[in-house]
């Protein structure tokens, strides 16, 4: 490989980490002067700004010190809300912070600390709901936001064992959808259930069968039209639909031109039109949907990404929704350039509604297909180095696995693969079993089954780069965060002689100890899983761990991991290092003073060099220590 480390200061793949990143964007349907913007606009960290739609002016909302992953802008603009933890522990109480500046204020106090899976405010502001997850259970609250603004106490609507997700208030906050696995506790195929917010009566479900999901996705923007739009799988594909909760009337809406999937993210203002998100293995579209005349719109835009709802596990806004100029606002990306948002419509070509970031270009990526070892066909994204800047293959090769596992990696930007990219290697990151969008079957292989489609699916990546001449087959290094953490871990211990390294930001090791001491909505997720509990699948617990096989891992291994990380959670990763330095393997832990994610670009800057450091020194092209 040609391409030496590049640590000087403005190297390009350090100026793609420091250039404005843009996290989401909202308006406040009421007064659509008022928008927050989530972006490291002034500095390398993330920040919650108040943004005069108008002006285009860009206030902070609070101190640097409190950088939430995510937020609510009320729909009168009045208040933020988020939720309030301990750098990021995922465990906090939800506040709220005035527009206009002002000290945060808890309102659930009485409460303990809770993992946040649902949010909304109803449209005319009366009402609030969330699911905090906590002792066990899946709790639903609703709270009156009274006319002289002080907040009732919790009420609560709705207990839950079982996964049980996301809220959605019609509007003037009579009924809460949510969506529950209560009809099938052993994978995500939801059904929807509709709740008297003051009364706590189920009002209707709406279930399509065992074999389906059902998924709300908002109620109608209108003042006495209490029909929610939502999702079915019924169809093979995913399409929307409308439904009544208190006459059951519903609506299936064709889709008769779109291709794949059909997502709903918005409902116009009006009422008239949705903005609907159409998605293959490869490409995605935006379209208009006109009610009554049942056709959809293309609307003008680029190859490549955009966000649909947005949040911690989807509890957020829409990422491209109906803009206040009449246009939809969109957040796109692709490979080659960071996240914009954008003003797009059916006839003319997009135009920015946010400064652009001067960011240098990326290179962009293309989809590629290989069959796994079942015949399964597996689609992945592929990026190579510059011609310029490298020989041709083989290369060096970065084997990445996305986090989740639900979830698929998409031609959006990623300034750690061009980091990598830059340096000569390749770069193929994998929609491995597990991944959503490629049906429920490639979905859910791997319940009850973790670890083993998933390492198939790998493998058969490992043997596609070589057999195209892409790969070095002695310098495929893995690399994954989270549960691709996992991946990475498990790997490296179950085909210890194929990999020259492990790189995993965060990583579940040993899983029997991380339920005991994650949060009880990672308990939920592990239940359905792993079929139970580790009291019930003791032996399934334990011999998928990469614990349990650390004595088989012989290549070196990279692991960062947060103190306050209630996912991956820290107590097992000390047993992991203790061993792997008992059994003296080639391994580096790095601590970081946070929880599961990274919100600052500079810690993310140094983490990516600590990675390119590593994978020098352990592919012999130079001597450098991580730091």
């Amino acid at each position: 490989m040609k391409s030496p480390l590049q640590l000087e200061d403005n190297a390009p793949w350090r100026q793609r980490f420091r250039c404005n990143s843009l996290g989401y964007v909202y308006v406040a349907p009421n007064d659509p002067s008022r928008g927050i913007v989530h972006a490291s606009m002034q500095g390398p960290t993330k920040q919650t700004f108040a943004w005069d739609t108008t002006s285009g002016d860009l206030r902070p909302l609070l101190p640097r010190n409190e950088t939430p992953s995510y937020g609510w802008l009320g729909p009168n603009g009045d208040f933020l809300y988020y939720l309030q933890d301990d750098k990021g522990s995922e465990l906090g109480h939800i506040v709220r912070v005035p527009y206009a500046g002002g000290p945060a204020e808890d309102l659930t106090p009485e409460l303990p600390p809770y993992t946040l899976r649902g949010f909304d405010i109803s449209r005319d502001g009366a009402c609030l709901a969330f699911d905090a997850v906590y002792d066990g259970y899946y709790w639903f609250y609703c709270i009156a936001l009274e006319s002289d603004g002080v907040p009732s106490t919790p009420n609560l609507v709705y207990r839950a064992l079982e996964e049980a997700w996301a809220c959605h208030l019609s509007y003037d906050g009579s009924l809460l959808a949510v969506k529950s696995t209560h009809r099938a506790p052993h994978s995500r195929r939801y059904t929807v259930l509709a709740f008297d917010t003051k009364s706590g009566r189920q009002v209707a479900e709406l279930w399509d069968g065992f074999d389906y999901s059902v998924e709300p996705v908002q109620f109608s923007p209108l003042h006495g039209d209490d029909r929610l739009l939502t999702t079915t799988t019924a169809s093979g594909a995913l399409q929307p639909l409308l439904w009544d909760p208190r006459t059951n009337d519903r609506r299936d809406l064709p889709m008769p031109t779109a291709e794949g999937s059909t997502l709903p993210l918005d409902w116009s203002p009006d009422g008239s039109k949705l903005l609907v998100q159409t998605k293959t293995e490869e490409h995605q579209g935006l379209f208009i949907y006109e009610l009554q005349k049942e056709k959809l719109l293309p609307l003008q835009h680029m190859p490549g990404t955009f966000r649909g709802r947005t949040g911690p596990y989807h509890t957020g806004n829409a990422a491209s929704f109906f803009g206040p100029d009449g246009t939809v606002w969109a957040q796109w990306s692709d490979a080659a350039h960071p996240s914009q948002l954008l003003s797009l419509t059916a006839s003319g070509p997009p135009k920015p509604v946010l400064p652009v970031s001067d960011c240098p270009p990326g290179r962009p990526w293309r989809s590629v297909s290989f069959p796994s070892s079942d015949g399964t066909t597996v689609q992945a994204w592929l990026g190579l180095p510059s011609s310029g800047g490298a020989s041709e293959g083989p290369y060096p090769t970065i084997l990445h696995v996305h986090g989740g596992p639900s979830g698929a990696v998409s031609n959006a930007f990623d300034p750690i693969s061009q980091a990598w990219l830059d340096h000569g290697f390749a770069f193929l990151t994998v929609n491995y079993r597990g991944s959503t969008g490629f049906g429920r079957d490639f979905q859910e292989k791997i319940n009850g089954d973790v670890g083993r489609w998933e390492l198939e699916d790998m493998l058969a990546a490992r043997l596609w780069l070589i057999e195209e001449g892409i790969a070095d087959p002695d310098a495929i290094l893995l690399e994954g965060g989270s549960y691709g953490g996992f991946l990475t871990v498990w790997a490296l211990s179950q085909e210890p002689k194929l990999w020259a390294g492990g790189i995993a930001p965060v990583a579940i090791v040993d899983w029997a100890m991380n339920y005991a001491d994650s949060s009880a909505a990672m308990q939920g997720w592990a239940r359905m899983m792993f079929g139970g509990t580790p009291s019930d699948k003791p032996d399934l617990y334990r011999d998928r761990s990469p614990l349990t096989h650390a004595a088989a891992i012989q290549a070196p291994l990279l692991i960062f991991q947060g103190r306050r990380d209630s996912r991956a959670t820290p107590r097992q990763m000390e047993h992991f290092a203790r061993k792997m330095e008992t059994l003296q393997k080639d391994f580096t832990l790095v601590w970081l003073d946070g929880g599961h994610g990274f919100t600052s670009a500079a810690t993310a800057e140094h983490l990516q060099e600590t990675h390119l450091k590593f994978a020098y020194r352990v592919l012999g092209l130079q001597a450098l220590d991580v730091d």
